[in-house]
Parts: C-alpha cells; sequence; structure tokens
C-alpha cells in the first residue's frame, strides 16, 4: 500500500515505442527488478488500458548471488501482486551450467533468459516478450561486435521488433531512465554484479563507453547512427546478390539444385553463398572462415569442392557453385548398372528409353555415313533433346547402361579415341551432370554410347546393319 501511494501512474511516455498497433495482443515484460527492468514494467502498466494490450511479467532466477537473487525474485512477485500483473517465474542453476558446457557465466544466464522467454512464446502463453533493452544498451552490443570482428550484417544492433521479442524503450537513454525511476518513484532493487568488470560487457558498460563519450561527445549515438546506416547498405547488397542465387530442377543424384553463381564482387558473392546455405538449413553451423572459404570456391577450378555442414558438398562447375548431398551422392556412384536392352528403365535421375527403329535397307545406305544420333548440338543444356541411333548387334552382352567411371575410354563417332572424362570436358558439360550421365559400357570401360551426347564408332549403323535402335533419355526431376 506504502508503495501504491508513491507511484504516478499519469507518467510520461513519449519516448516509448508507439504500442497502439498492439490491441488485443499480450505483452510479458522481462523484470528482473532492477531500474531499467522495474520502469519498462511500470510504463507498460500505465499504457495497459490505453493502448489495449493484455500485461504479464517473467521473472528469471539465474541462481548466482544467492540469497540476494532471490530477494530479488521475491520483490518481482510483490509488485506484480500490488499491481495487478500475473507473473511467470524460471530459476536455473547457472553457474552450474556454465561449468558444463563450458560457457561463460554471462553467456549461460543469457542463454537460460532466452530459453525461458522462448518457452512462454512457444506455449502460447504471450504473444510478445518485451526487455527493458534502451539506447547505451545498443551502443553497447554494437561496439561489442565490432569489437569482435563482425560483419555489416551483424551491425544491425537491437531491433524494436524481431519475432516475438518486443524493445520499447530503445529510443531512451540509461540517464533517461534513471531520471524516470526517480520523478515516478518506481521502486527497483540494484543489482551489485552490474558493477563488476570482470565480465566483458559490464567492462564495456562501465569502462570503455564512458571514456569513449569523454573523449568523444555523442559517441555513443553515433554508433548506434553509423550502425542503422550500415544496416541499410547491407539490405541494399543482400538485393543485388538475389541474382546469383539460382534454383533449378536437380541436374544428377543427391544434386539440391541450388547454384551460386561465380562472381568476382565479392561482398555480393559472400552474400550469395550465405543465402544458398540458410536455404539449405545451415542457419548457425558456419564461420566467417567457412564463409570465405564457400566464395573462393569460385575462384578455383572446376571440379574443386568443399564440405560443409550437415552432409552437403559444394562444387565448382565452370561459372557457378553447386550444392550436393554427399552421401546421395555416393551411394549412386555403386551401382552397378542396367542391361541393355529395350524398354524404359531408371538410370539416377534419368528414364532411359531404348526403341527398336524400323528402317529399309536402302535408307540405312543412303543414311550410313552419318546416322549416329539427331544432329543436335550438344552444350550440356540440350542433352535430354538428342536421340543416339546405334547397331544393336555391335553391342556385346555385358555392356549395361551406367554412370561414368574412371578409366572409362571413348571412341567418338567418327574416329577419334579419348578418355571419357577428357572427351565430356571439351564438349563442356558440367562435371556434376557428367557424373550423373548415363554411359553404355563394358565391364573393361569400353564406352558404346554417351546417352544425350554421342555413340562410339564401333555401333555405327553401317550398310550391314539388321537391328536399329534409337536411345533417348528423360530427365525424371
Amino acid at each position: 500500500t506504502e508503495i501504491l501511494a508513491k507511484i504516478r501512474w499519469v507518467c510520461y511516455t513519449e519516448n516509448m515505442m508507439d504500442l497502439s498497433g498492439f490491441s488485443g495482443k499480450r505483452i510479458c515484460a522481462a523484470v528482473s527488478g532492477g531500474a531499467d527492468s522495474m520502469a519498462l514494467l511500470h510504463m507498460l502498466k500505465a499504457r495497459e488500458d490505453k493502448d489495449g494490450f493484455f500485461l504479464s511479467a517473467v521473472n528469471c532466477e539465474h541462481g548466482i548471488r544467492g540469497a540476494d537473487s532471490l530477494g530479488d525474485t521475491r520483490f518481482v512477485a510483490e509488485i506484480c501482486a500490488l499491481w495487478g500483473v500475473p507473473l511467470f517465474t524460471f530459476s536455473a542453476d547457472c553457474p552450474a551450467e556454465a561449468k558444463e558446457k563450458k560457457l561463460s557465466l554471462e553467456t549461460a544466464a543469457r542463454e537460460f533468459r532466452y530459453r525461458s522467454f522462448q518457452s512462454l512464446l512457444d506455449e502460447g502463453k504471450t504473444d510478445f516478450v518485451a526487455t527493458a533493452h534502451h539506447s547505451d544498451d545498443n551502443a553497447e552490443t554494437i561496439l561489442f561486435r565490432l569489437c569482435r570482428g563482425t560483419s555489416l550484417s551483424g551491425l544491425r544492433g537491437i531491433e524494436p521488433l524481431r519475432g516475438g521479442f518486443l524493445r520499447p524503450l530503445l529510443d531512451w537513454t540509461k540517464e533517461e531512465l534513471e531520471a524516470y525511476v526517480k520523478r515516478e518513484n518506481v521502486p527497483f532493487r540494484e543489482d551489485e554484479t552490474n558493477f563488476e568488470t570482470e565480465a566483458t560487457r559490464n567492462k564495456l558498460r562501465l569502462e570503455i563507453l564512458p571514456s569513449l563519450e569523454r573523449a568523444v561527445p555523442a559517441a555513443k549515438e553515433n554508433l548506434i547512427r553509423f550502425a542503422r546506416l550500415a544496416v541499410e547498405d547491407d539490405k541494399l547488397l543482400y538485393r543485388l546478390s538475389d541474382g546469383f542465387v539460382e534454383e533449378t530442377s536437380p541436374e544428377f543424384f543427391g544434386d539440391t539444385g541450388l547454384r551460386v553463381k561465380v562472381s568476382g564482387d565479392a561482398p555480393l558473392m559472400r552474400r550469395a553463398c550465405l543465402a544458398a546455405l540458410k536455404r539449405l538449413g545451415i542457419e548457425r553451423d558456419y564461420t566467417a572462415a567457412g564463409l570465405d572459404e564457400l566464395r573462393a570456391l569460385g575462384e578455383l577450378q572446376t571440379g574443386s569442392r568443399l564440405p560443409l555442414p550437415n552432409g552437403l558438398t559444394a562444387e565448382r562447375v565452370y561459372d557457378k557453385i553447386v550444392f550436393f548431398r554427399t552421401e546421395e551422392r555416393a551411394l549412386s556412384s555403386a551401382w552397378k548398372g542396367e542391361p541393355f536392352r529395350e524398354g524404359t528403365f531408371t538410370v539416377g535421375r534419368y528414364a532411359v528409353t531404348v526403341s527398336a527403329v524400323s528402317v529399309g535397307k536402302e535408307k540405312i545406305k543412303s543414311r550410313a555415313l552419318w546416322l549416329g544420333s539427331d544432329g543436335v548440338s550438344v552444350d550440356g543444356e540440350k542433352i535430354q533433346s538428342r536421340t543416339l541411333w546405334l547397331d544393336a548387334d555391335a553391342v556385346p552382352a555385358t555392356a549395361v547402361f551406367r554412370r561414368r567411371r574412371e578409366g572409362d575410354s571413348f571412341e567418338k563417332f567418327g574416329g577419334g579415341r579419348k578418355t571419357l572424362k577428357k572427351y565430356l570436358v571439351n564438349k563442356k558439360i558440367p562435371e556434376a551432370v557428367r557424373a550423373e550421365l548415363p554411359v553404355l559400357a563394358d565391364e573393361h570401360g569400353e564406352v558404346y554410347a554417351v546417352c544425350g551426347v554421342e555413340i562410339a564408332e564401333r555401333v555405327r549403323v553401317t550398310p550391314d546393319t539388321v537391328r536399329v535402335v534409337c536411345i533417348t533419355i528423360k530427365n525424371k526431376r
């Protein structure tokens, strides 16, 4: 009753975020009992009826300060009861968690808080969790990230609204909040650990930022302005990098269909690679160094590869970086093959069709010198449209349709023997496509047809051919 008598509910909150758009929503204030969070709770209580939202509070007891920490929790519970604010409470042994997970105490406590907040959101107990972060916290966060070597993307600072987290006080300074609690008679408890400089963030707050302000007046304000401009630049670079990310139909077994076009513009290339990783579900398991390695893959020769998290591999294929699932690709290479015969059957991502062709002797004689394919040019993109004709009786009984293997040899239609790999490279067919392209070959590595590309000289149709077959392929995906 004594506390309530001192409270002035007609408070001045003009610097607070406009909450009129949250009418009908549930806002849960994160309250430690300190001056900042108690100011937040007081302001939200004063605005609850006017803006039409429903207020609750949450307190997290970290198990760090013993009786003092428990006293803070009791204090918050008493105030919430007096002010008619429903309260959620969580407790944990953060020192033990920090030791077990090999984290700093500061990090373990933060993880516990946000784990607790997220549980309220996930369980539908609130729509938003509001925290008391202010402009000094924002400047501190930006400086901390700069010192840690962040990129432009990391300079985003603390956002007013992100997901289910709301920060209504970002336009307030610490000094203004202290004046507010004094003017409005808002009760609070002091946390002595806030003045200990062992924690990195405390050192920045208590020593570094004040020194900066003394050396360069308005340093905190300028840090926040710099971050705001950096975010604008970063958004523009991300928009420009969107054009370097492509999604196509998978071209081989295990292919994700995701491509990044190689560019000499490192800022755009880096962002395109990051966008690709996120689309592949790699949200956190990458480092700045790993991202640079992925970008640098675009500077290496075709065929160069880089292992990625989540069982993925990136490969440079001519002017693009291709992403595929490593295990699926490996399993596909162990496949033995389909015997040569008439019919339709599956070879990896392709449906192969072998059909008998009724061709009269006179027609064979007139076309014998060139009858091998339909004449469509091959550039790696038109493989599916190319039909091959060959002499079925010239194919040995041991021949099967399979994927290319190391050591395969090919004497192309018209003469000229090469390794199959070199032949396909000369045709400018991407390695990822080469790996999945069905070939007709025997157990010794002699290739009689590269489906969609060309037949071997020894199976061409001649005036003596009795059975002519045609081979077509179709991408199933």
